[in-house]
């Protein structure tokens, strides 16, 4: 028999490797945090309480609003009562289907509830059919049917049943990564890039912060980002708004896990944590680059701390020889830039605009005009221009202050931003016939059935290609944007994947 030539042997894949690595023992649950500074503490540690208390509410309230059938939350025993006739409150039944012992952090696996002492019930929420429906399948094992109960992404789903249940696995971290990027030489450190969606950054649900309540299959996870826009947005309706800020500000900052004989470590720039992994005889490290950096980061040389300033750098000869050729510097854009269209930070608006942007730039061709039509200070058609050069961009809104910034934005184009009521009378050449017109279908229920006509009138003789889009509440309250645009006479025929954009045209 011939032996294999090993230099022709197929690579090892990152999850190859980890599975190879695994040692058989698992250790009992755990977690512990400790606070890289008084101050940090002081700072962080009350807000993360109110973004977990402020997650406690969304979590049942999207069953209320329609963004899934069911939920489960964990409620102490003698809470179970009034939190029941407050969900009965609202049309919703409540099930207890577990009961289990309190744990002072996160646990990946229940408690078993000791006589005499704190226990709390695991209760599903939802319409009496679908907890019914929950119930049964928790008791068949069904995660499939679990999973799509409670709103997870189908792609969510598979990646929980291959590595929690059929490879076992305590902590789904790795394999996450694994599916995100590629390691490096070693085959046991990867890097998340910064560009990553922060919606789908679960290294902190051991400390509480998380916009998704699922174990998401990657750190790119499209439908986890869609998942999560929903319950954050309404978070900030429901009055939750500082909270979901301060959410998202943690979930872009760097943060590391890595793994050892079965104890993780979670370093982020104002905490570190330490918990409980699938135990390897090597070390696996995963890394999460971030956009930014809390004022309270101590300085350090190892990730993901603020590099320390080396001192006398100003009185070097490359320093003054800088001084002689300047080079521009990349500022970030003024606060007006996200909040000028309703958005409270810029990684939220753009993550926002992202479908609309890639819907509008696979209709449009290399040549071309767009108007949107409520522009606010045209962020959203500056993106469009920047990845078709050769479009011509044009916005409609009521604000001048707004205009004014568009036509900083893009001075090349400022005679195109004008002030106006989409409703009345569009100030711009009459005969245009524009490539894509942009347009958020809510506008129109907020207006009486005249100037409704009026803005349709208009429409039908000036685009040729009609972009439609919606956010939070207005998807919600109409069953997604193909509810709100029939409500407003019109029929979405190409829907983004994200469900966020589509092309349209008139109902009749």
């Amino acid at each position: 028999m011939s032996v294999p030539d090993a230099g022709t042997a197929p690579p090892v894949t990152a999850l190859e490797a980890f599975e190879l690595d695994r040692l058989p023992h698992v250790l009992p649950d755990f977690t512990r945090v400790s606070w890289v500074s008084d101050r940090a503490r002081g700072v962080w540690e009350p807000r993360i309480a109110r973004v977990g208390a402020a997650w406690s509410q969304i979590e049942w309230q999207s069953v209320v609003s329609g963004i899934r059938r069911c939920t489960l939350i964990s409620v102490m025993s003698e809470q179970l009562v009034p939190r029941t006739a407050e969900w009965a409150g609202h049309g919703l039944s409540a099930m207890p289907v577990a009961m289990s012992g309190t744990s002072p952090g996160y646990a990946s696996t229940s408690i078993a509830p000791r006589v005499g002492e704190p226990f709390e019930y695991r209760v599903a929420i939802g319409a009496l059919t679908d907890v019914a429906a929950l119930k049964e399948a928790m008791d068949a094992g069904d995660d499939s049917t679990m999973g799509a109960l409670l709103g997870f992404p189908e792609c969510c789903i598979e990646f929980f049943r291959k590595t929690w249940v059929e490879e076992s696995c305590v902590d789904t971290t790795w394999a996450m990564a694994a599916r995100s990027a590629r390691p490096d030489a070693t085959g046991r450190l990867i890097e998340i890039s910064a560009d990553m969606p922060f919606q789908a950054n679960i290294l902190w649900r051991w400390i509480g912060p998380r916009a998704v309540p699922h174990l998401p299959c990657s750190f790119g996870c499209r439908a986890t980002v869609d998942f999560a826009n929903r319950l954050m947005t309404l978070g900030r309706t429901i009055g939750f708004a500082a909270e979901m800020d301060w959410l998202e500000e943690i979930l872009n900052w760097p943060a590391s896990w890595s793994g050892l004989h079965g104890i993780a470590e979670i370093k982020t720039p104002v905490l570190k944590a330490s918990t409980r992994t699938d135990a390897t005889a090597h070390e696996f490290i995963v890394r999460r680059h971030g956009r930014r950096l809390p004022e309270e980061t101590p300085a350090g040389l190892v990730f993901p701390f603020r590099t320390p300033e080396r001192p006398g750098t100003t009185h070097t000869l490359a320093f003054r020889k800088g001084l002689e050729a300047p080079i521009a510097i990349n500022q970030e854009p003024p606060a007006w830039y996200a909040s000028d269209n309703g958005f409270s930070a810029r990684a939220a608006m753009d993550e926002a605009h992202r479908p609309i942007v890639e819907l509008a730039v696979s209709t449009l061709g290399a040549t071309g005009t767009v108007i949107d039509l409520g522009c606010g200070n045209g962020a959203l058609l500056k993106k469009i221009a920047e990845a078709r050069p050769g479009v011509v961009p044009f916005g409609v809104d009521t604000d001048e202050t707004k205009l004014e910034h568009a036509r900083l934005l893009q001075p090349a184009f400022g005679a195109n931003f004008v002030a106006g009521n989409m409703f009345e009378r569009i100030p711009l050449d009459a005969d245009t016939v524009y490539s894509l017109v942009i347009l958020m279908p809510g506008r129109l229920l907020e207006v009486n059935e005249s100037s409704r006509c009026q803005l349709r009138e208009w429409l039908r003789g000036h685009f040729q290609q009609l972009l439609v889009y919606g956010y939070g509440d207005w998807l919600t309250r109409y069953e997604g944007l193909a509810g709100l645009a029939a409500r407003a006479g019109l029929t979405v025929v190409t829907l983004h994947f994200g469900g966020t954009a589509g092309l349209a045209r008139f109902a009749d």
